[in-house]
């Protein structure tokens, strides 16, 4: 670059003109100022920052490709009463500020550093309920604005969009809230979401349910009735949908089917987490740093630099240790430990002001000692944070994914692709039986190693219309391919002797492939009325072989390859809207989802591994409102609804035969309703409560000699509600007190079909905690948190094979964080 000295003007002209960059900068300040110049090779920003020295003006970026250029003043204005802040303000720069006539009692954050004078304004009175009502010239009038609720913009119909303006049924929260709420995992998120529950069979096979719709199947050939979408990629195993959450930007729990819209047709709902993107005008650095009661220790930190104004870069981790909540009292083991690795590295490039993309890839892993399987009959010592279960357990998984999303902005809509692989491997060895083969009178005990390694390509292409007066659509295609393979080896040791009864290995491999085509679009009616509709129609092909290995009998061993089938479904969407006044929105809707037929690839004969079961459905019938009352500062959402089910697969241990087969077990219906108030009676206080209700009846399920007819839907819990606040109060001496309390309650459900009061969940209230202060410059903060404050004992599974024995939650933990930002 080669800028002679003079003129700053026509300095700043001739940058413009070699550096391709918009300059925005006032004439009068500008104008006879002189300039050295600049030779040489030089970035734009070095050349930049040579034209102006010694001038008094400084750069910042507009949020575009263009630089502001102004006149800056160093400030030094600590926090303090904001009459006396902005006092301070007028002192150190040329501003007039009228402000209103009462002036609010609140602390203002401190600016220092080279501002222009209305932007240090802004700064200092961020957060409070003061904002800038007109600015002329040096002129800046303040004005006071009412508190009120956070907007939070999701992406539910593939647009960004006011979460209150969705007609369907959804919890959103923001990243604000889970760091307030100390949300590290979906467990977390289902202390705050009525209708949501997500507990633990073992490590590598959580439950998530979703209005009680769910499946607790770890084999090969199942797909998922409930979605796990991270930044749009679907995650299609539960061995992999159970991970430390840190770095987010929002989650949006999406209930009832999903099927026109995602990448994977369900008939429970999505869960929908959106993590931050680097920002191409902010330099970001975040550290937060807990240790706790347990040996709990985390760290997790995030750099995002800006490295031009078309390009940024962020990288974020997350390592998480704590040790053992129980213990194997035969082996001495601890168990329910945690060792935990994460990092996630994302590039955002602009190639110009039509097109944009977003490269990312994680990697994770994690491992443990098992869980705490505690005997509740033989051999129990009476604590149910021990086990007896004398064998070496473990987990251990990695996982890692790369995902490219690429938006382009056309003469007339927008065209979004997203590419993603994910690659998962975990492998599980635990008992099956909650005691040890020595306390045993008759049966055995089971040992399973559970291995599974999965890798899934995806593709999905949409267009999105612009927004016309008329209305507006989103249609698109999906692609899926996943190469799946599992070993589930199950050793007998039979009661008091401990010799090898049984020995069988189940290896599976199954691919399977979808396709999909959507679209999705709003017609606006007259009288403020939206007509919505979709249509996706699916299929989706799956190939499977099996090979089971029984060591002990060569005679039940066979080997089966080539079994296939496919499943093809239209799943329709009809929603009527009427906004009746701006923030008061009532929907009616009707919606089909679907989730895929399978094999069953633990099957104990070649036949019924042969046998495909179907796919089920739900067809769910809805209403609701959405609104917002009293300045935005009450919001009140409610919804009702009706799903049924065709088909639903079930799990069955078929008396006839004595094996345990996956099967479309008939009609189910599940009616409910949901309610979520928020309020916010001041700036620094946000009060929220959730409330669901279900009532889940199996219609028709009769298999054998099984009949489970009339039995209550497993995993639907019939009432849970959860009650929350969060504060941030300015201090007089400076800073802001935070906290955040909430209390949820689950009622008690039955973790399957057969109403086995053996295999039912007691109902619990759960209470965590948290207090802690904020420097004024929001730079530095410590909290002190409790989760499960009163200790209270709740399990998350029940286990009768063999003996009664149960799985508990975590108890009592706290512990003390400490945030930094740069």
């Amino acid at each position: 670059m080669n800028i002679p000295g003079g003129d700053l003007k026509a300095a700043l002209d001739a940058y413009a003109l070699q550096s391709g960059t918009q300059i925005i900068y006032n004439a009068d300040e500008v104008r006879g100022q002189r300039t050295s110049g600049v030779s040489g090779r030089l970035s734009n920003e070095q050349a930049l920052s040579a034209l102006l020295k010694d001038t008094g003006l400084y750069v910042k970026h507009d949020g575009s490709s263009a630089v502001v250029i102004f006149r800056g003043t160093m400030f030094d204005v600590p926090a303090q009463p904001l009459d006396r802040a902005i006092a301070a303000i007028e002192a150190q720069s040329q501003l007039k500020v009228i402000r209103p006539a009462a002036m609010l009692d609140a602390i203002s954050n401190a600016v220092h550093g080279v501002y222009a004078p209305s932007d240090a304004l802004r700064m200092a009175i961020d957060g409070s309920e003061l904002a800038i009502k007109s600015e002329q010239g040096d002129r800046i009038v303040l004005a006071r604005q009412e508190a009120g609720l956070s907007t939070v913009i999701v992406t539910a119909q593939k647009r960004a969009q006011s979460a209150q303006s969705v007609p369907i049924s959804m919890t959103t929260l923001s990243g604000k809230t889970l760091d307030a709420f100390r949300v590290q995992s979906l467990q977390d998120v289902s202390r705050l979401t009525p209708s949501l529950l997500v507990s633990s069979f073992s490590q590598n096979n959580p439950t998530v349910a979703i209005r009680g719709v769910s499946n607790t199947f770890s084999q090969m050939g199942v797909s998922k009735p409930v979605a796990v979408v991270v930044d749009d990629v679907f995650i299609p195993r539960n061995s992999a949908s159970s991970f430390e959450l840190y770095d987010l930007d929002s989650i949006s729990i999406l209930k009832g089917p999903q099927g026109t819209l995602f990448g994977r047709n369900v008939t429970g709902g999505a869960i929908v987490i959106n993590t931050r993107v680097p920002s191409f005008e902010e330099r970001e650095i975040e550290t937060h740093t807990s240790v706790g009661n347990y040996g709990d220790r985390q760290f997790s930190g995030l750099v995002s630099v800006p490295l031009s104004d078309s390009a940024a870069f962020k990288i974020s981790a997350n390592v998480h240790h704590h040790d053992g909540y129980g213990y194997d009292r035969l082996t001495g083991r601890e168990q329910d430990d945690l060792n935990s690795r994460n990092v996630r590295t994302q590039w955002r490039m602009k190639f110009n002001a039509d097109a944009e993309a977003t490269f990312s890839v994680d990697y994770g892993e994690d491992w443990n000692r098992g869980r705490t399987l505690s005997s509740d009959t033989l051999g129990s010592d009476g604590n149910n944070r021990t086990s007896e279960l004398g064998v070496n357990q473990g987990f251990n998984r990695s996982q890692y994914g790369i995902s490219a999303k690429v938006n382009w902005k056309v003469g007339q809509g927008d065209i979004t692709s997203i590419t993603a692989y994910r690659d998962s491997r975990s492998k599980e060895t635990y008992s099956g039986v909650g005691t040890n083969y020595r306390f045993l009178v008759t049966g055995a005990q089971a040992l399973n190693t559970d291995a599974d390694q999965v890798g899934t390509l995806s593709q999905e292409l949409r267009y999105a219309s612009p927004k016309w007066e008329s209305g507006d659509f989103v249609t698109g295609l999906y692609f899926m391919n996943e190469a799946g393979n599992r070993q589930l080896r199950t050793t007998g040791l039979a009661a008091v002797t401990g010799a090898v009864n049984s020995d069988v290995l189940s290896a599976a491999g199954v691919n399977t492939t979808s396709y999909a085509v959507f679209a999705d679009g709003t017609l606006h009616l007259p009288a403020s009325v939206d007509f919505t509709a979709g249509l996706r129609y699916t299929r989706d092909e799956k190939d499977a072989s099996l090979t089971r290995t029984d060591f002990r009998s060569a005679a039940r061993s066979f080997n089966v390859s080539g079994a296939s089938s496919s499943w093809s479904q239209v799943t329709p969407r009809g929603v009527l809207s009427w906004e009746a006044r701006p923030g008061f929105m009532t929907y009616a809707s009707v919606t089909k989802g679907f989730t895929a037929g399978g094999f069953n690839t633990e099957a104990a004969t070649a036949d019924i591994f042969r046998t495909p079961f179907q796919p089920e459905t739900v067809l769910n019938y809805e209403a609701g409102i959405k609104s917002q009352w009293l300045d935005n500062r009450l919001r009140v959402n409610a919804a009702i609804f009706r799903m049924k089910y065709k088909n639903k697969q079930e799990l069955v241990f078929n008396a006839n035969n004595g094996i345990l087969t996956i099967v479309n077990a008939g009609k189910a219906t599940v009616n409910g309703g949901e309610l979520e108030v928020a309020y916010k009676p001041t700036r620094w206080l946000d009060l929220s409560l959730g409330y669901s209700r279900l009532e889940g009846i199996y219609d028709d399920f009769v298999v054998g000699a099984v009949n489970n007819t009339g039995h209550p839907l497993g995993n639907s819990p019939q009432d849970q509600y959860s009650v929350a606040a969060s504060m941030n109060l300015p201090l007089n001496m400076g800073g802001y007190l935070t906290g955040s309390a909430s209390y949820s309650w689950v009622d008690s459900y039955y973790t399957g079909a057969t109403q086995d009061p053996n295999l039912k969940n007691p109902s619990y209230g759960l209470v965590n905690a948290s207090v802690g202060y904020d420097s004024s410059d929001r730079k530095w903060g410590v909290s002190f948190w409790i989760k499960n404050l009163t200790n209270a004992y709740y399990v998350q599974t029940r286990s009768t094979q063999v003996v009664n024995a149960q799985y508990a939650a975590p108890p009592r933990t706290f512990g003390v964080t400490l945030n930094t930002r740069f």
